[in-house]
C-alpha cells in the first residue's frame, strides 16, 4: 500500500524511481556521471538509448537552458566526429557517449575478401557528444542536431561545415520514413527501399495498367488528398507495387506497419501528422482498422482520423494521401469506405491469367513449364522447380 500510495503521489511509475534513486548515477558509457534524475522521462526503455525527439530535453536536464537546434538531414562518416573532438574535447565539458547497434541493411561480404579497417566508411550510429557548456551535436536516424544556447552564430556554421565536409557522397535514399512510436510521441527515421525489377504491364494483370497510371498520377498532384486501397490475397504483388511507387522519387512517402494501426486513434496522431503536410501514408496490413463494424454503430476511431484527414474538414489543409493495403476480402471493409466519391482509387490484385502467367515465363526464359492455370507472382517466382543457382533477379516477393 505504501509503494501504491507513493506511485500515485508522484503520478507515474518512472517519476517514483527517479524520486527514490536520486542519488543514484548512471556511468556505463560515459565518461562523466550524470544523475538518474536527469534521463528518467526522456530515456527510451524499449530500446535501451534516447529517442531522437529527446536531445533538446536531454539539453534542459544537464545546462537547465532551453536550446536552439539546427538540423542537418543526410549521412556523415566517422571523421566527422574524429574532427569535432579535436575541436572540443580539451574543453572541461566535454564528454561523448555512443549507442552501437547491428545494421541488418548492410551488404555481406563475400567471405574470401579481405576486412578493412577503414574508419570513413563506417557506419555513425547513435551519438551524443556533449561538445562544452550549452552546446551539445545528436547524430539520430541519418541526421545530424546541433542543440545550443548562446553560441556564436559562426559557431555553428563552422559545424555545419564540418558536416558538410564529410557528407557521404553516391548515397542514394528514398523519399521513404518510417513511423516510429515511442513515449506518447511520433517520430520518423528515414529508410532504404530497393526498386523493384517490375513492369506493370508484364507483372500484372491487364486491367490494373490504366489504374496504376491513374494512382501514379494522382500522388504527383500537389495540393490534393484522397485514399487509395489496394487489396488481394498474398504473394499477388501488392507491397512490390508500393516498393515501385516509393522509388518513383517523387514525393515524401511515410509507411506505418501494421503494428501501429491502433496508433492512429491516437490523440497525438493529429498533432502529429499536421506536420507532414503534401506527403504519402502508406499503412499496410490494415484489415482491422478498416474492417466492418459487425452490427455495432461506432466507427473504428483511428479509420475516424484517416477518412477526416483525407477526405474530411482536414483535407484542405493537409493534403495528404492514404495508400491502405490488405488482404481481407472486400466484404469485410466498412462500408463507409466504399462510398461513391469517397476513394481515389481501388484495386484488387489477383493472380496472374494464364496467358500472362506463360508470356512472362517466356520473357524471362524462367525454368517454369508452360501453365494451364492462373498463378500469383510469389507462385512464379518461387516455383518449385526453378534453379535458383543462377542467381537469377527475383521481383521480390
Amino acid at each position: 500500500m505504501f509503494f501504491e500510495k507513493m506511485i500515485n503521489r508522484f503520478s507515474s511509475y518512472h517519476r517514483f524511481i527517479s524520486y527514490l534513486c536520486h542519488s543514484i548515477y548512471i556511468k556505463e558509457k560515459m565518461s562523466k556521471e550524470y544523475t538518474l534524475a536527469d534521463f528518467t522521462d526522456i530515456f527510451d526503455y524499449s530500446t535501451g538509448w534516447f529517442s531522437d525527439s529527446s536531445i533538446c530535453s536531454l539539453f534542459y536536464q544537464i545546462f537547465k537552458r532551453f536550446p536552439s537546434m539546427k538540423m542537418v538531414k543526410y549521412k556523415v562518416n566517422q571523421d566527422f566526429l574524429k574532427e569535432i573532438k579535436e575541436l572540443y574535447q580539451q574543453d572541461d565539458a566535454f564528454d561523448i557517449f555512443e549507442h552501437v547497434y547491428c545494421n541488418h541493411f548492410e551488404n555481406e561480404k563475400e567471405e574470401e575478401e579481405e576486412e578493412e579497417d577503414n574508419t570513413s566508411t563506417k557506419e555513425l550510429y547513435d551519438c551524443i557528444v556533449i561538445c562544452k557548456k550549452n552546446l551539445m551535436i545528436g547524430y539520430f536516424d541519418n541526421c545530424v542536431k546541433i542543440v545550443y544556447s548562446n553560441i556564436d552564430k559562426e559557431e555553428i556554421n563552422q559545424i555545419n561545415q564540418i558536416c558538410e565536409n564529410h557528407k557521404k557522397e553516391n548515397e542514394k535514399l528514398n523519399n521513404l520514413f518510417i513511423v516510429t512510436y515511442s513515449h506518447n510521441y511520433f517520430s520518423l527515421k528515414q529508410s532504404q527501399v530497393n526498386e523493384p525489377a517490375i513492369q506493370i504491364d508484364r507483372h500484372y494483370n491487364d486491367d490494373f495498367v490504366p489504374v496504376a497510371a491513374e494512382i501514379e498520377n494522382f500522388l504527383l498532384e500537389d495540393n490534393k488528398s484522397g485514399l487509395i486501397i489496394l487489396h488481394g490475397k498474398q504473394g499477388t504483388g501488392k507491397t512490390t507495387y508500393i516498393r515501385h511507387l516509393i522509388n518513383l522519387g517523387k514525393k515524401r512517402m511515410i509507411y506505418m506497419s501494421g503494428d501501429l494501426v491502433d496508433k492512429l486513434s491516437d490523440p497525438s496522431f493529429i498533432t502529429f501528422i499536421r506536420q507532414q503536410k503534401n506527403s504519402i501514408f502508406i499503412v499496410e496490413d490494415c484489415e482491422e482498422l478498416l474492417s466492418s463494424r459487425n452490427g455495432g454503430n461506432r466507427m473504428n476511431a483511428g479509420l475516424v482520423n484517416i477518412l477526416n484527414i483525407s477526405d474530411g474538414l482536414l483535407s484542405d489543409e493537409l493534403c495528404i494521401k492514404f495508400i491502405c493495403t490488405f488482404n481481407a476480402p472486400l466484404k469485410d471493409i466498412d462500408e463507409a469506405l466504399l462510398r461513391k466519391g469517397r476513394l481515389a482509387a481501388r484495386y484488387e490484385f489477383k493472380d496472374l491469367t494464364t496467358d500472362k502467367v506463360n508470356q512472362l515465363i517466356k520473357e524471362e526464359s524462367l525454368d517454369i513449364p508452360e501453365q494451364t492455370h492462373p498463378m500469383t507472382l510469389a507462385e512464379i517466382y518461387n516455383y518449385e522447380g526453378m534453379d535458383f543457382s543462377q542467381g537469377r533477379k527475383r521481383v521480390g516477393f
